[in-house]
């Protein structure tokens, strides 16, 4: 990813709104998980809130990050979070993208998951996982100070 084609998102001190920030990984995203199950819908979401606010891809690594960050520095329960993951969208994908490259991928981001879990725990409060949207006008930057999130 070049720098000119890089997310806005992605930066420590983003100007958007929360709002904005999903628009954008979306449009950088068009393969997204989509759905007409209002549950699944509220659930892909937060978690896509989860990859803006802590600026990250939906590169494998950075959604190895993303659970990591979401179950460490969000509300979220881990019983409330698979549950999520057993969903047949999220059961398919996992199977398209394969064992193997899903377990190279979880390996590899080692080091980031242990400092992302460090910073999961400076936070001054826990990320409200399924009340992101009180938040959707909040610019980033300022979520971002809030809950004292420092992007890897």
């Amino acid at each position: 990813m070049t720098q000119a084609s890089r997310p806005l998102y992605l930066e420590p001190d983003c100007p958007l709104t929360l709002a904005e920030g999903l628009a954008e990984l979306a449009a950088a995203n068009p393969g997204l998980i989509t759905t007409t199950d209002p549950e699944l819908h509220e659930l892909v979401r937060a978690h896509d809130s989860c990859h803006v606010l802590f600026g990250l891809t939906t590169t494998l690594e950075d959604e190895a990050l993303a659970d990591t960050w979401t179950l460490c520095g969000s509300d979220v329960t881990l019983k409330q979070y698979s549950a999520y993951l057993k969903h047949q969208e999220f059961t398919k994908l996992l199977h398209e993208v394969g064992w193997w490259p899903l377990l190279r991928s979880i390996i590899g981001s080692a080091p980031q998951v242990v400092r992302a879990i460090g910073r999961a725990r400076k936070m001054t409060a826990k990320w409200p996982f399924f009340a992101y949207a009180q938040f959707l006008d909040t610019p980033i930057v300022t979520l971002r100070r809030r809950f004292n999130i420092v992007p890897l």
